[in-house]
């Protein structure tokens, strides 16, 4: 049996067979985050998300007093996309740091502060837990807007006609999730997905034993996808396509070359459980 992948959390994109995949004319060309939370007691930076239109960093907040624990996402959105317009509910006006605000009122999903920039574009902050406000607020004046890296497991090459598409980052595990997509217009579904160290994999693929970049390697092709499996510090890394969320699977095993030209050029660091001695996402796809 091939080794079960759980999608469930993606953020890229799925078209299906009869549709046509368009690419974004407009990609992020600098592959680094515009925002961190500023080391705080009690805040723990544990995931990292950027794609092409927005960003965010999910933070756990350790207990205080009656306080329970709780975990808080900011994200940061560019303009035209994000803010409060696509939340339910009332929406109670106000300011944040000198910006002009909206919070949460009676009817509303969940507890969030959001807040607009000078350039027009938003900053959300919510959390989890119901009657979060003093927490939103303590996550909201953590928030610093400057260049900051994500860093990733992987250096790679992509192929020639395709580019990165948004990059995940689990810091708690650790892992990451690097999806890439086609540059050009194509029918049926363009992401491929590079996943290290991701809870969901299986640690026993299966596969047609190969050696790929001087590593062992087990490639395999389904009705759901195809995938390339590379070994390295006695893990399995996934490079592979995107299977559609509900189906109808198209055959992919096509796109087994490029896989495997992928799996070729990609480099780790030094130890893949240590965030620390990865690589910036910047000097990556940069």
């Amino acid at each position: 049996m091939a080794a079960t992948l759980v999608m469930s959390g993606c953020t890229a994109s799925h078209s299906a067979p009869e549709e046509m995949y368009t690419p974004d004319p407009n990609p992020r060309t600098h592959w680094e985050l515009r925002h961190r939370v500023v080391d705080a007691s009690g805040l723990q930076v544990i995931g990292q998300h950027l794609a092409h239109r927005e960003e965010s960093t999910t933070v756990a907040v350790a207990a205080s007093g009656i306080t329970p624990a709780d975990e808080c996402s900011v994200l940061v959105s560019e303009p035209g996309v994000g803010g409060p317009d696509n939340k339910v509910g009332d929406k109670i006006s106000t300011t944040f740091d000198g910006h002009p605000a909206v919070r949460n009122g009676a009817g509303a999903e969940g507890d969030y502060l959001v807040w607009q920039l000078d350039d027009g574009s938003w900053a959300e902050v919510s959390c989890s837990a119901l009657g979060s406000r003093a927490t939103i607020d303590r996550v909201a004046a953590a928030v610093a807007f400057e260049p900051t890296t994500i860093r990733i497991p992987v250096d790679v090459e992509l192929p020639s006609g395709y580019r990165p598409a948004s990059v995940d980052v689990d810091l708690s595990a650790p892992g990451s999730r690097v999806y890439l997509e086609r540059t050009e217009p194509t029918s049926g579904p363009s992401d491929l997905l590079i996943m290290v160290g991701v809870r969901e994999l299986s640690p026993q693929p299966t596969g047609e034993p190969r050696r790929i970049g001087g590593r062992p390697a087990l490639v395999h092709s389904d009705d759901v996808g195809a995938v390339v499996w590379v070994q390295q510090q006695d893990r399995w890394v996934y490079v592979g396509t995107v299977p559609s969320d509900t189906g109808p699977y198209p055959d992919r095993s096509n796109e087994i070359p490029v896989l495997e030209e992928i799996a070729e050029s990609v480099s780790f660091p030094e130890d893949l459980a240590v965030p620390g001695t990865w690589f910036s996402a910047e000097n990556v796809f940069g």
